[in-house]
C-alpha cells in the first residue's frame, strides 16, 4: 500500500513535469487507459512485489517531500487558475496534486481502519 501511494505521487509529478515541458502526458501511464486501472494496479503490485518495507517508506518519504515542495513553489493561480498542461481535461494542477497525495492518504487510512476492525472482529478476545 505504501509503495502504491508513493508510485501515484511520482506519476503526478511526472505528468506535471511533462506537461510543463510540452511533452506528451500519458494518463494514467503509457500503454494504459483510465478504464484499465485494475490492470495497471495489478501490474504495479507485481512490479513492486520485491519492494522492501524500508524501500517503500523511502519512496513515499521522497515523493511526499517532492509533492509538498512543488505545491509550496506554486502560486494559488498556478495551482488553481487553469487546467494542468497536457492533461487534456479541465483539472487544475492543484486538483491533480490532491488526487495523487492527500486523497490517496485518506483512502489508505480508511482501508487500514476497515482491515483493523475486521481483524479485531475475527479475533477471539483473550482473557486478561
Amino acid at each position: 500500500m505504501v509503495g502504491h501511494r508513493a508510485h501515484w505521487i511520482q506519476l503526478f509529478l511526472g505528468w506535471y513535469q511533462d506537461g510543463q515541458a510540452g511533452r506528451e502526458v500519458h494518463f494514467p501511464a503509457k500503454g494504459y487507459k483510465w478504464n484499465e486501472l485494475k490492470r495497471y494496479n495489478a501490474d504495479l503490485r507485481q512490479n513492486q512485489a520485491g519492494l522492501s518495507w524500508q524501500a517503500a517508506r523511502s519512496l513515499l518519504d521522497t515523493g511526499h517531500a517532492e509533492l509538498v515542495a512543488l505545491i509550496e513553489s506554486l502560486s494559488e493561480e498556478e495551482l488553481y487558475g487553469g487546467a494542468m498542461k497536457g492533461a487534456n481535461n479541465n483539472w487544475t494542477p492543484g486538483r491533480w496534486a490532491e488526487a495523487a497525495g492527500p486523497s490517496h492518504y485518506r483512502s489508505a487510512g480508511k482501508y487500514l481502519r476497515q482491515r483493523s476492525r475486521a481483524f479485531k472482529a475475527a479475533r477471539p478476545e483473550t482473557a486478561a
